[in-house]
């Protein structure tokens, strides 16, 4: 039975609830078809941000300016695959998101999803990799549904010691769920594809793009095809700091 003694606003706050919490969101895994082996438009995955993004969502990201968990800043640090609006858009009820971890002394981080008005929807801990990369989680079938239309706030903050302290790292970003009907005219198959991770990017839709072209990587990592496709979504969105970083495998 996990119960952490609490310190950092909203997300401290949330902590408080894991002492009725057992277990831990594990990296998100899907089965998916072998990629295709296509010659790749060397622009066909630019991300294309929606006509209504609106005003960029502030990133109140905080802690250690000087340390990360006892280890000098690494160059990536904990960065949250989203694009520098700090805003994403999903068709999925519960999506799947992405993070970069530098190799770091913390074990676990703490992961919440809550609305605008700061009522929680989903929080748990997430076991950390020994080794630095990206981790892909879930939003368990579990949890409630995204509502469409309606904003949500990603927070993850890595636990630096046995508790959860103000100088502990903290990123946030925002999410927001849309009606599949209202773009499903165009849209491709569902079954994982380059097809369906280009289109996901040309349309605005993050969150979807980015799984998509993950499961690829995942399925095969000595792709080349996968390889370039991941690097130029990462690159498009000025994330290509860690669009060379590997994609670990789910941490049990």
């Amino acid at each position: 039975m996990l119960s952490i003694p609490l310190k950092l606003g909203t997300v401290v706050t949330a902590l408080g609830l894991l002492s009725l919490l057992g277990g831990t969101v594990q990296a998100s895994s899907h089965h998916t078809a072998p990629p295709q082996r296509l010659a790749l438009d060397h622009r066909s995955f630019d991300f294309i941000p929606p006509e209504d993004d609106g005003q960029p969502r502030t990133n109140r990201a905080s802690g250690r300016r000087d340390q990360l968990c006892n280890n000098s800043v690494p160059d990536p640090s904990l960065t949250l695959l989203i694009p520098s609006s700090n805003q994403g858009l999903t068709t999925a009820a519960h999506p799947t998101f992405l993070a970069y971890f530098p190799q770091t002394s913390a074990k676990q981080a703490f992961v919440m999803l809550e609305d605008e008005n700061n009522n929680y929807l989903y929080y748990s801990l997430v076991d950390l990799p020994e080794t630095a990369g990206i981790v892909s989680f879930s939003i368990p079938a579990t949890a409630p549904s995204l509502e469409p239309n309606q904003p949500y706030k990603l927070s993850l903050a890595m636990i630096c010691g046995q508790i959860l302290d103000p100088n502990d790292p903290v990123i946030e970003g925002w999410i927001q769920r849309i009606n599949p009907d209202t773009v499903a005219e165009s849209q491709p198959s569902q079954e994982v594809s380059f097809e369906l991770g280009a289109w996901y990017a040309r349309n605005g839709i993050w969150f979807d793009a980015l799984a998509v072209l993950a499961d690829l990587r995942i399925a095969e990592p000595d792709n080349l095809d996968a390889i370039a496709a991941w690097e130029e979504l990462l690159q498009s969105v000025g994330l290509d700091r860690v669009g060379t970083a590997p994609l670990l495998n789910p941490v049990h």
